[in-house]
């Protein structure tokens, strides 16, 4: 989300019109909704079942193509969360005032839940099955402006609206806890809500000039991380409720707005997205703060040059396969980096204007917010797994081939090592190794040890992403 836009000084009426792509809204409210009236509605069954046509499959509203999936959701999202326990997907549709829940197996969205007016971010806890959602509300009136609200996801009914400091952006949970980490932008504060209390129980100042844009919460460490505008970062103890430790991020020649931030649950470090204009386009980065980096001067460039609008708008992390997902506004791309190698290793397509992500590490699945054209990308992904045998018999003087294939998405870089026998070629393809040709006379007996090897930026949570299978040719007389 542009959460930098927003101006610093500046109303909560204007805070809302940078995240949602605007200009400075003439009405009083964004938009206006009941809270707590649901429709719940299956597109599947609506259309009748799914039509194919080549490699795309469109069921009900949902088009399916290979390993990516397009689920229309409502009007202007602006932000994603993920509950592995349910296997559902929740987007905030900021223009509408919903939140869109969408089932992961099914891949379509089977409710719709009216929320507070102009809801900007969104945050859920599996263990109490609750989803938290951050409200502008409609500037001016007092008693609706600055809420978060709590929908059950059993009941698909918004159940408590909570009051917060001004101008709400950034959300998380912490299902240990059971609290929800609230970034006030307009209050320079951190809200903490007692989620058995349904309140706010307190508040953390956080230092200027910068603003809390966005939150990020550790559970296995007890701490909030906070990304501010002007490029700080704040480490919050969750049970000393204080700022223990700052760190500036600034790759680049210049200071960085950050965007946007997500936690490693198994480094304990947090990724930050962040851009600066230098004077042509923007230059975005995807940077790593460890507990111990201060300050961060280096980071992974995501945008191409001369994209005048490509920004990293969100980022999220998934420790299982060791990698950093960025949402890339304006190239219209995920950016999938392998975070043990700190590099790129894909950047694929999504819908228009994306501005938001997370990850599903259960399920291997990267959600990406579309703001501008009002759906979400899905990728489903995985690490190489070879998909033949280790082991084959040639015959001298016989012409023949190998296919060594790989499975996983993306599709795997391969390369080939070690002799072949002579007479044979190896050629690298997309995901496959092809070795061809004639055993020569002189490879009668003789065995031949290979090694063809794929990495596609998916990783272990070692951080291994190079995986790799010995092939024995024998050449028989």
């Amino acid at each position: 989300m542009r959460a930098r836009r927003l101006g610093v000084s500046l109303v909560a009426a204007l805070a809302v019109a940078p995240v949602l792509g605007l200009g400075v809204l003439g009405a009083p409210g964004l938009a206006v909704a009941q809270v707590g009236r649901t429709w719940a509605f299956d597109q599947a069954d609506a259309a009748g079942g799914p039509v194919v046509s080549g490699n795309t499959v469109v069921s009900g509203n949902t088009v399916v193509s290979g390993n990516m999936a397009t689920i229309p959701v409502g009007q202007l999202p602006s932000s994603v969360a993920v509950d592995s326990t349910s296997g559902t997907v929740w987007v905030v549709n900021s223009l509408d005032g919903t939140v869109s829940e969408i089932s992961e197996a099914r891949r379509a969205v089977v409710a719709t839940i009216s929320v507070g007016v102009s809801p900007v971010d969104v945050a859920v806890d599996p263990k109490t099955a609750t989803v938290w959602v951050t409200c502008l509300g409609p500037f001016g009136d007092r008693g609706s402006d600055d809420t978060v609200s709590e929908v059950s996801e059993s009941s698909r009914k918004v159940v408590a609206t909570i009051k917060v400091g001004a101008a709400p952006f950034g959300i998380a949970a912490d299902p240990r806890t059971g609290t929800v980490w609230v970034a006030d932008t307009g209050s320079h504060a951190v809200s903490e809500i007692s989620e058995a209390r349904r309140a706010v129980v307190a508040t953390i100042a956080i230092g200027q000039p910068g603003v809390p844009v966005n939150v990020a919460v550790d559970p296995v460490r007890g701490t909030v991380w906070v990304a501010q505008s002007n490029g700080d970062v704040e480490e919050i103890g969750e049970a000393t409720r204080s700022v223990t430790k700052s760190a500036l991020v600034s790759p680049g020649s210049k200071p960085n707005a950050l965007n946007a931030i997500s936690v490693d649950t198994g480094t304990g470090a947090a990724w930050v997205a962040s851009d600066f204009y230098n004077g042509g386009s923007y230059d975005g980065y995807a940077a790593e703060v460890t507990p111990a980096a201060r300050p961060v001067t280096t980071g992974v460039l995501v945008t191409k040059p001369a994209w005048y609008t490509d920004v990293p708008e969100g980022i999220a992390v998934d420790p299982a396969t060791s990698t950093v997902w960025v949402a890339q506004d304006g190239a219209n791309s995920v950016t999938l980096i392998s975070a043990g190698n700190r590099g790129v290793a894909r950047n694929l397509g999504t819908g228009n204007d994306p501005v938001a992500v997370a990850v599903d590490s259960r399920t291997q699945t990267a959600w990406i917010v579309n703001n501008a054209d009002g759906t979400v990308t899905e990728y489903s992904y995985a690490a190489p797994q070879f998909t033949t045998g280790s082991q084959v018999k040639l015959t001298a003087g016989k012409p023949a081939t190998i296919h060594v294939h790989t499975r996983g998405f993306p599709i795997s870089v391969m390369k080939l090592g070690g002799q072949l026998p002579p007479g044979m070629h190896g050629r690298i393809g997309a995901g496959t190794v092809v070795i061809s040709g004639t055993p020569g006379l002189a490879a009668r007996g003789h065995t031949f040890m290979v090694t063809v090897s794929a990495d596609n930026g998916i990783g272990a949570a070692g951080g291994q992403y190079v995986f790799s299978q010995q092939l024995v040719i024998v050449v028989q007389p």
